[in-house]
């Protein structure tokens, strides 16, 4: 049962580098070396998945809206 501790979290962090890399238009599906990444991915999810998760959470939220910053400028011309 212990063993699902391991496998559960590489198996979520695999779909995620697998989804990524179909969503990538630029990469080479058929390079052995990026399937090799990916597969690696997987299997080091103790130190990608921390990071993985740090960069979607970043992103989300650090966003920059232009559209109201431009508006929060705008309202305060004089």
């Amino acid at each position: 049962m212990s063993y699902l501790y391991y496998i559960l979290p590489a198996v979520a962090t695999f779909l995620i580098a697998i989804y990524a890399f179909f969503k990538d238009t630029a990469a080479s599906k058929t390079s052995v070396l990026n399937w090799v990444f990916v597969i690696v991915t997987g299997l080091l999810w103790p130190l990608t998945l921390p990071f993985i998760l740090w960069k979607k959470l970043s992103a989300v939220l650090f966003q920059k809206d232009d559209d109201v910053a431009f508006q929060f400028r705008r309202r305060h011309i004089i």
